[in-house]
């Protein structure tokens, strides 16, 4: 209970009440107590900084499957994940010898987004909205917005603080289209949420489907080991990213968001959602406790 209390505290303020939270007022409760019924011994601690993390997020959520325990005390932590839900982050990093998390994930807005992927893939992600001819999506240079809208270039006055970034057809069948959300831990994708939406609704967060998916069955050796690299390149030790397919055109992927404070898509069944927290926090426990 102290978890959720310390984080309506800190920022109560920001918080969108949608379908999705109200679901997770008694998923997350279901889930922690799937995860405290076979919590093993402990093996370590983990501290949030310098903001605490509610215990619907999806690291405090994996981690209660593990024997990885929260504290509060930066001194006795084994790994302080750096814990800050704004798109751009640049706090004075505790003086410490623990395994610091994304603590080079300053900037994970869309505008730099862009920038590495390009600098990885080697193809863009982010149009020039001046000289780009034909559709793009623009949408808010900040995270969490779910403003995209597709418009059609050149356009004489963009919008200020937002991004132009390629259309990505990623339909699979008339009417629907497909996002893949990949939870990466050290650069390893470990699951990944295969997301169906209506068409209308493709920048929204609301889903005809949600299944669980390994990496490989969705994606290249080539394009996982790219995805490391654009992982490394923008500081991400654990979070999510959104991964788009463009079916209609050469089959290329698009990386269009990093999210390092992620949830859970709570959307989907919680038997599928428990077994996806334990990989996850099997991960993470192991990359803690890497020597």
């Amino acid at each position: 209970m102290t978890g959720w209390l310390d984080y309506f505290r800190a920022v109560g303020p920001r918080i969108t009440w949608d379908r999705s939270l109200l679901r997770g007022a008694w998923t997350v409760p279901w889930l922690q107590l799937k995860g405290w019924m076979r919590r093993p011994s402990p093996t370590g601690t983990i501290a949030y900084f310098p903001q605490p993390a509610g215990p619907w997020y999806t690291l405090p959520l994996a981690l209660v499957r593990t024997g990885i325990r929260r504290t509060s005390d930066l001194d006795k932590a084994d790994a302080i994940m750096i814990f800050d839900d704004r798109t751009q982050s640049y706090v004075t990093l505790p003086i410490t010898t623990a395994r610091l998390l994304n603590a080079r994930a300053t900037d994970v807005s869309k505008a730099q987004v862009g920038k590495v992927f390009e600098a990885v893939f080697h193809y863009p992600l982010t149009l020039d909205p001046l000289t780009h001819v034909g559709p793009m999506v623009e949408k808010s240079d900040i995270n969490g917005v779910h403003d995209g809208r597709i418009v059609t270039g050149p356009i004489a006055s963009p919008r200020a603080e937002c991004v132009y970034q390629t259309l990505a057809d990623s339909t699979v069948r008339d009417g629907v289209t497909e996002d893949l959300r990949c939870v990466c831990v050290d650069g390893d994708i470990v699951v990944v949420f295969r997301k169906e939406k209506a068409t209308q609704d493709r920048f929204a967060a609301t889903y005809l489907e949600t299944t669980l998916r390994d990496a490989a069955s969705v994606l290249s050796d080539h394009e996982r080991a790219d995805i490391a690299r654009f992982c490394e390149m923008i500081g991400l030790d654990f979070g999510s990213i959104d991964v788009l397919r463009d079916r209609a055109k050469d089959g290329r992927i698009y990386i269009v968001d990093v999210n390092k404070t992620c949830m859970p898509v709570l959307s989907m069944p919680v038997r599928e959602l428990n077994k996806a927290l334990h990989q996850i926090g099997t991960a993470v426990e192991a990359l803690i406790l890497r020597p």
